[in-house]
This record gives C-alpha cells, sequence and structure tokens, in this order.
C-alpha cells in the first residue's frame, strides 16, 4: 500500500506541476507582454517599458504607420505630438547607442508588415561612426529575434516575465491612464540640475590634438552608415523622412573635444545631410542642437547627454513647426554655431581655471 500511495503521491505532484506550467505559458501567450505572438487583446493596452525586448515584437504586431528611430537621446519625445501634426500613428523603434545599422534594421522589419507614411528620425553623429555588422541583430535577444519555437521556452517560463512584465502591463492598461506616446520613457526616474550634471564630471588627462575630417579611413564608417540610410531612402520615396540633429550638453561635446573628436563629428552630420538632402523625401530640422538656452544649460539634464521631458519635445516641435530647416548650403553655418560654442566654451573653461561656476551664468 505504501508503494501505492507514493506512487500516487508522484504522479499527482508531476500533474500538479505540468498544470502550474501550462498556467504560466497560457498566462504569457494571452498577454504576451513583448509582443512576441500577437497585438493586445481583451482590452489590454500596448505597453512599452522594455526597448530591449519589445521593439521587434511591436514592429511585426501593432497598428503604425510611421517609425520614431533614435538612440537614448531620441526615445523620450513624446510621439502624439507627431500624430496630431501629421494625421499618423507612430511607434517608437528606438534603442540605447542605435547605430545606423540597427535603425535600418527596424524601417526594414517594419516594411514586412506595413507601408509607412513616415520616418522620423534624431541623427546621432557619435553613432555614424559606428562599424556596419553583417549581423544588426547580433547583440538582441535571441529568442526574440529568431524563428526557432524552441526557445521560446525562455520567455514563456521565464519567471520575471510572468511575474514582472504580465502584471505590469494588466495594471498599466486597466489601472493607469497609460500613453503610448510616452513608450519606453525614462525621464520621470532621474533628477534634472546642473549639480547631478557636475557630479558625473571630473576631467582629466591632456586635450589631444583634432582628428583631421578630411582622414578618409577614419570616416569610412560615417560613409558606410550614410549608405545605409541612403538605400533606404532610395527604396521608399513614397515615405518622407524628417531628420533632427540630437541635442547634447556642452559637457558632451567638452568630452570629445578632449578627445579631439569634435571637428569629425560635425563633419559627419554635414556628410549626412549634404548626402541626404539631395531626395525629395528627406528633410533635416536643426531641433535645438546648437541654441545656449539649451546646449549650456545644465537645468534641463540628467547626465551629459539626457535632457527634461520638455526639452525632448522640442525636437519634435521643430520639425512639426518646419521653421529651422537644414539644407545641404544652410549646413555649414549651423555647425558653425555649435562650433563657434564648443571652442568658445573652452576658452572659457581655461580663463576659469576648471572652475565651473560660470555654468550657472546659463541658468535663468
Amino acid at each position: 500500500m505504501e508503494g501505492k500511495n507514493a506512487k500516487k503521491y508522484v504522479i499527482h505532484l508531476l500533474a500538479a506541476v505540468a498544470v502550474i506550467l501550462l498556467a504560466a505559458m497560457l498566462a504569457v501567450i494571452l498577454v504576451d507582454p513583448f509582443f512576441h505572438y500577437h497585438k493586445p487583446w481583451f482590452g489590454l493596452q500596448p505597453v512599452q517599458s522594455k526597448k530591449e525586448f519589445q521593439v521587434n515584437g511591436a514592429i511585426d504586431h501593432l497598428d503604425y504607420d510611421a517609425l520614431l528611430l533614435g538612440s537614448s537621446v531620441t526615445v523620450n519625445i513624446n510621439t502624439n505630438a507627431y500624430d496630431e501634426a501629421f494625421g499618423c500613428h507612430t511607434l517608437k523603434a528606438c534603442a540605447n547607442a542605435a547605430d545606423p545599422c540597427t535603425l535600418c534594421y527596424f524601417i526594414d522589419r517594419a516594411y514586412q508588415h506595413q507601408s509607412l507614411d513616415y520616418v522620423f528620425w534624431g541623427l546621432d553623429c557619435g553613432t555614424l561612426f559606428d562599424e556596419v555588422l553583417e549581423d544588426p541583430t547580433s547583440g538582441q535577444v535571441l529568442y526574440l529575434r529568431d524563428n526557432n519555437p524552441f526557445n521560446d521556452i525562455e520567455y514563456l517560463w521565464n519567471i520575471d516575465v510572468l511575474l514582472k512584465e504580465v502584471p505590469n502591463m494588466i495594471a498599466l492598461s486597466y489601472l493607469h491612464d497609460y500613453d503610448a506616446g510616452d513608450a519606453y520613457e525614462f525621464t520621470k526616474y532621474n533628477s534634472y540640475n546642473i549639480e547631478t550634471v557636475l557630479d558625473f564630471y571630473q576631467p582629466e588627462g591632456e586635450i589631444l590634438p583634432m582628428k583631421d575630417p578630411a582622414n578618409a579611413e577614419e570616416m569610412a564608417n560615417v560613409s558606410a552608415n550614410v549608405a545605409l540610410i541612403e538605400q533606404i531612402v532610395q527604396a521608399h520615396p513614397r515615405t518622407q523622412f524628417k531628420f533632427h540633429l540630437s541635442l547634447f550638453s556642452i559637457l558632451w561635446w567638452d568630452i570629445h573635444y578632449r578627445k579631439g573628436d569634435v571637428e569629425q563629428y560635425l563633419a559627419a552630420w554635414e556628410y549626412a545631410v549634404k548626402t541626404l538632402d539631395a531626395y525629395d523625401n528627406v528633410t533635416f530640422y536643426t531641433g535645438v542642437f546648437n541654441e545656449p538656452a539649451y546646449l549650456m544649460n545644465l537645468d534641463l539634464y540628467c547626465d551629459y547627454a539626457h535632457t527634461d521631458y520638455e526639452t525632448n519635445q522640442l525636437q519634435a516641435l521643430s520639425v512639426i513647426e518646419g521653421n529651422r530647416v537644414i539644407t545641404k548650403d544652410t549646413v555649414a553655418s549651423e555647425l558653425e554655431q555649435l562650433r563657434r560654442q564648443v571652442y568658445g566654451f573652452e576658452e572659457r573653461l581655461a580663463a576659469n581655471d576648471g572652475n565651473w561656476e560660470f555654468l550657472y551664468e546659463y541658468v535663468e
């Protein structure tokens, strides 16, 4: 009898484990917080808070006819502004330090599922120097980027997905007013003031000589990345590509001044504008990338590069209002305005013996 009871206990235990595993799998499949299988059902909202895990699924399954592309300095833009101005439905396809290779992959993937009326693109000059990879998905989570159903076990029975992401999607859908325009937004988690930014920054070492932007070898990646974007633009003449130049603080520029990168970075932007401006479906906008009130005012930043919510919206406003267009004929003068501020800042910093107090002059 004891043997039979033990056998029955084992059977009941295995059955209970199977039921639990099945229930967990069904919960993940039905809610599908990473949009791996489908768009939201049951009145759930497309809650997007984990771009490293959700962008591919969102591209495959959500509804949209426009994309917002860029790195982390673009992701905090609320896309509702674009939707209201242009009558579109914009999906964010951003990634931290996203290079053009990755962003072009997002566009190609989107065109497999949708036609796009607009692509809004925050052009980060630093990423233009990234190497063009043969496989732009190599850094992505494997089970979310391939078509192998067997490794989905990492998603279907993932404790974090089941106990964090599934409840989070349900709570934000039913208990809060979720705003899809703020997908992946992180400004609410940071402090924005000059003291916080300066705590990050301690300039050390000698200032290196400025690198030559005419050096074809060092600028090779720029040419390759711009060529990738150009291919996308050529392939989709009915899509309007609206670029803005990304805003970085004067301290971000100071870092690259000390590394000798400034002239190459400005040359990369100039090359991109002059190359892509030749196409009727491309327009470049300044954003506020070279305006002292935003470049110098560190109370708008949480670190060297990332600005507060309101300043992010100004980047979108530049595109919407269309009053600061950059062309192949005006890009040099726009970049010269930034150049003067970067070099002038270095002279001012040297004159103050490294005392950063003069930056408070820019805080109103």
